[in-house]
């Protein structure tokens, strides 16, 4: 019966999620998810092999994530074509595995199944996977957190049972981690930290030496692989894709994730400037939604610090809690070490790990405190606060506004494909009027497509898009302004 209870709580998280994250099944693709459609194809099975050549890098794709871009991409045209639903319907399904792997997670390190109900809630309802539904490309994140998690939970298990079945099922999720994002080089780090969780507070453990024995293939793996990243893979580049290894500036990354990881909306980092200094527009054109936001997240905060004050002499003097504490911050940084120094190419989506350590600890303050009301106001309040998010998230993100234009773009062709009917050569320009605008729709349009990887993903390279009057100096051509793709 109290299986069948639990099961029943899992399925109602997942319906609440789903109903807060459905909108995800009518965005189209935009932006990457052309370029991994493209380097996705595969016309035999040495084709679809050949995704897992670690030798034999993607042009222009300096990663190595088969898993979770190519074999991703692969099913869902498999099943769909060029339709989004299969793509979405995979990246729920794995979002829901992950709600699932944090409940037996979180009932791991803290014996209880109502604090793994409420961390499962916490993180199935937060705001920070609104990229991972909404966005095909954002899939790597929920691979990513699918496979490390399982790597953790029978790391676990083999401390627990000392069964090599269970160490080598964390080896290999760990290998299936890697070859979703290369994030994944910090679980050993992690599972270190589970270690000295169980060591700390009582749990059976493999004596030090052992531990180092046990540790090697992993750090292997991560020499490896890491070997592989610098010298033969190297670094993506970009605007956003600058190191900034200072103390100041790594302090105000982690900042915003912990903020974020709070249902803030990720739209904040572009209004709020050093010294907390709002920058007007952010309340002249979305007061509406985001004074409703800053209300009900200090509500939260107050809440929090009301657990914290109720439960502090339980909390800092008990030593199981105290250690359960600082392993919730110390897997919070971990998980976010890998993106920390990017202080400008910073995103929600990299909260998929590090939200853990967040909803195990508000899951604990609600368990030590008995008072139902408390209970429910603070976790009513946290699902207000990201259905507000979420909401201003559609109204706002790049996501939704590249999908609507590439889905534009899309239908244009579609329609006009009597008119296009022998050009090659599509010129998308802009006109003298829109030169008042924040952003030419040529460089909009030119990101929003990922270049003329829509045109052959979409046309199998049958058009070939310039995106500049002055980039084409051939003379047979289809002129199209590019702003009447954009709504505005």
């Amino acid at each position: 019966m109290k299986n069948f209870k639990k099961n029943k709580y899992l399925v109602a998280i997942f319906i609440v999620a789903l109903l807060l994250f459905y909108p995800a099944f009518s965005t189209f693709f935009t932006n990457d998810d052309f370029f991994h459609l493209y380097i996705s194809r595969a016309q035999s099975i040495k084709d679809f092999l050949n995704f897992f050549n670690l030798l034999s890098p993607v042009s222009g794709f300096p990663n190595y994530r088969p898993i979770s871009i190519q074999v991703y991409y692969f099913l869902g045209r498999a099943i769909s074509g060029l339709n989004p639903i299969a793509y979405r319907l995979i990246s729920f399904a794995t979002f829901f595995f992950v709600i699932y792997l944090i409940y037996l997670f979180v009932k791991k390190i803290t014996k209880s199944g109502k604090i793994s109900l409420i961390s499962a809630f916490l993180y199935a309802t937060s705001a920070t996977h609104f990229a991972h539904l909404y966005y095909s490309g954002a899939f790597q994140e929920l691979s990513l957190a699918l496979f490390f998690l399982i790597s953790c939970l029978y790391f676990w298990k083999f401390l627990e049972k000392r069964n090599f079945k269970n160490y080598t099922i964390s080896l290999a999720a760990f290998i299936l981690a890697l070859m979703s994002k290369e994030t994944a080089l910090v679980l050993p780090f992690c599972l270190i930290l589970l270690y000295l969780y169980r060591k700390y507070t009582g749990g059976k453990i493999v004596e030090i030496k052992k531990l180092v024995i046990y540790m090697l293939p992993f750090l292997a793996l991560l020499v490896g692989y890491s070997y592989l990243r610098i010298f033969h893979y190297g670094f993506a580049s970009g605007d956003s894709y600058i190191w900034d290894f200072s103390i100041r500036r790594a302090v105000n990354t982690l900042g915003w994730y912990g903020l974020w990881s709070f249902n803030l909306p990720e739209m904040l980092v572009d209004f709020v400037g050093p010294g907390l200094k709002f920058n007007p527009n952010l309340f002249r054109f979305w007061s509406t939604q985001i004074i409703p936001i800053f209300i009900l997240f200090g509500v939260f905060l107050s809440e929090i610090l009301y657990l914290i004050f109720k439960n502090a002499r339980k909390l800092f003097l008990n030593h199981k809690s105290l250690i359960l504490i600082l392993f919730c911050i110390a897997w919070f940084i971990t998980t976010l070490i890998p993106v920390l120094f990017l202080p400008l190419h910073k995103f929600t989506f990299y909260l998929t790990l590090p939200l853990i350590g967040v909803v195990t600890l508000i899951g604990y303050l609600t368990f030590n405190l008995k008072s139902r009301i408390i209970n429910l106001l603070l976790i009513t309040t946290w699902l207000v606060l990201s259905i507000l998010t979420l909401s201003l998230t559609r109204d706002t993100h790049w996501i939704v506004s590249g999908g609507r234009t590439a889905k534009s773009v899309y239908t244009y062709f579609n329609k006009n494909y009597s008119a296009l009917k022998g050009y090659k050569n599509i010129v998308l320009y802009d006109t003298p009027e829109d030169k008042s605008l924040p952003w030419m729709p040529t460089v909009v349009l030119k990101a929003v497509l990922s270049d003329n990887n829509f045109f052959k993903v979409f046309y199998a390279d049958k058009y070939q898009a310039w995106y500049s009057k002055e980039s084409y100096s051939g003379r047979d051509a289809y002129y199209i302004s590019a702003r009447q793709f954009l709504g505005y």
